[in-house]
């Protein structure tokens, strides 16, 4: 009995040492992405939410590591300690990054701390598009693959690639003959779409809404799993059309690789405390997202399925490296 007392009290002892732990030093909050993104404001977000609500004794910092398609965030992040100072904004993006080639690194090099949203997508065509609707889209791309091109933000492979690739794959489109054309920002490929030079842009929902409200874009599907309300509304999702797919970014935050249980608890609670934040509800709506709040072991096994799935899409593309 007496051992037991002693093995309990030693049990409360290392969780309210656990439950105490917080960043000593500066903390970074490294950001792949350009400012502006749903990356980036997810990642001020976060500063602001920790600031405002005093949960750290130490300067809170959004480091921008941009460029190669996020490889270069990755790389600085899997060089620095991993005692939990240092926490990385993460997307679908780092799903597939080693398997493109892009980095020697992924998502498996770090340290799971869990996902806050999840990100939709929409198909726009400009408002006099000959593109009907998406049973026209879907009609147009079963016969000719190649016959309208395809513009979103990044590398052929990621993320908003396979949000357009996996669809017509679903509908039986022969997705390797697609003409897909990278841009650097969606607001690009819409301009692009807006000035006559592409036929359809592939992009964050939130993007096209005040071109589609002016009357000068159309969007024809979303990947949501059920109509998202505002201008969407009367939009079809896939599966509306017939095709059984829905399509979702899953955004959080990682560290480095071999971060302590302590830190991870630290920043499962930031997350799921900010998750439950009426300011970050309300960016939740005007930017249409999808509050997802999962902790690390639930953004383990979410990632590594997503990861079994993109997977398979990307070597139908034949864009794998390994």
């Amino acid at each position: 009995m007496v051992r037991l007392i002693a093995f309990c009290a030693l049990l409360c002892a290392l969780s309210a040492h656990a439950q105490a732990w917080k960043p000593a030093r500066p903390i970074e909050i490294v950001n792949p992405a350009a400012p502006g993104g749903s990356v980036d404001l997810m990642c001020r977000s976060l500063k602001k939410f920790l600031e405002d609500n005093k949960l750290v004794e130490v300067p809170v910092n959004v480091l921008y590591k941009t460029g190669a398609n996020g490889a270069i965030a990755l790389d600085y992040v899997s060089q620095q300690p991993a005692s939990g100072e240092t926490v990385f904004a993460i997307a679908h993006t780092f799903l597939t990054i080693r398997l493109t080639g892009e980095s020697r690194l992924d998502w498996r090099d770090l340290t799971s701390l869990g996902i806050l949203f999840k990100e939709y997508h929409v198909t726009a065509v400009r408002a006099d598009s000959p593109v009907k609707n998406g049973a026209d889209l879907i009609e147009r791309m079963r016969r000719d693959p190649a016959s309208l091109s395809y513009g979103f933000f990044g590398n052929r492979g990621n993320h908003l690639h396979l949000a357009a690739a996996i669809p017509f794959r679903a509908a039986g489109v022969d997705i390797r003959k697609m003409t897909t054309v990278p841009y650097r920002s969606g607001p690009e490929a819409i301009s692009a779409v807006l000035g006559g030079h592409l036929d359809v842009a592939l992009v964050s929902a939130v993007n096209p809404a005040s071109n589609v409200q002016a009357g000068k874009l159309r969007v024809l599907t979303q990947t949501t799993p059920q109509r998202a309300s505002g201008y969407l509304k009367d939009v079809p999702t896939w599966r509306e059309l017939g095709i059984d797919v829905d399509y979702a970014t899953a955004q959080g935050l990682t560290g480095p690789k071999g971060m302590r249980p302590e830190a991870v608890a630290f920043w499962e609670g930031v997350l799921a405390r900010m998750a439950k934040d009426p300011e970050w509800q309300k960016l939740l709506e005007r930017s249409i997202w999808s509050g997802a709040y999962m902790n690390a072991a639930e953004m383990n096994r979410y990632y590594q399925d997503e990861f079994g799935k993109l997977k398979g899409v990307l070597e139908e593309l034949g864009l794998t490296k390994q």
